[in-house]
């Protein structure tokens, strides 16, 4: 059986430039197009504002949810509960001389509608205060 591995584009998360609280939606959600289905083996996201001490949720959801503001308390509607396909903590990082990387090895298992996954990320520690909007990006690679 021959192994396909997919890799999205690393994609801008556009975040707001205020400093942010544990808690709060970490920048706007976004979309990107993925197989049908998959198994989402590894993610990366790229901090080139070297915000050391931070951590990140990246949530997954099979159909786009309510818009939860960017930099307000992440709470997702409760008819969005059902969309969720799974959460993962991004805590494993290294110093990239002027920048951050953070690298998540899973196993999430998924099924869209129509090849779209969306996500939203979520400040799970820390205070960042980005000095761009545009100074988060996150790949996914997704065995498919």
């Amino acid at each position: 059986m021959t192994v396909r591995i997919f890799e999205t584009p690393l994609t801008s998360v556009t975040v707001d430039t205020n400093i942010m609280a544990a808690g709060d939606a970490l920048g706007a959600q976004l979309s990107l197009e993925v197989p049908d289905s998959g198994i989402i083996k590894a993610i990366l996201i790229t901090d080139v504002d070297d915000e050391a001490g931070t951590t990140q949720n990246v949530w997954f959801f099979r159909s786009q949810p309510a818009v939860i503001a960017t930099n307000a308390a992440f709470a997702l509607a409760d008819a969005d509960l059902e969309k969720v396909i799974a959460n993962r903590l991004i805590n494993d990082e290294f110093d990239a001389i002027n920048g951050r990387v953070r690298y998540e090895e899973c196993n999430i298992p998924y099924r869209t509608d129509g090849g779209l996954l969306w996500l939203q990320l979520e400040n799970a520690a820390g205070t960042p205060t980005y000095a761009a909007a545009t100074n988060i990006k996150i790949k996914l690679f997704i065995e498919w």
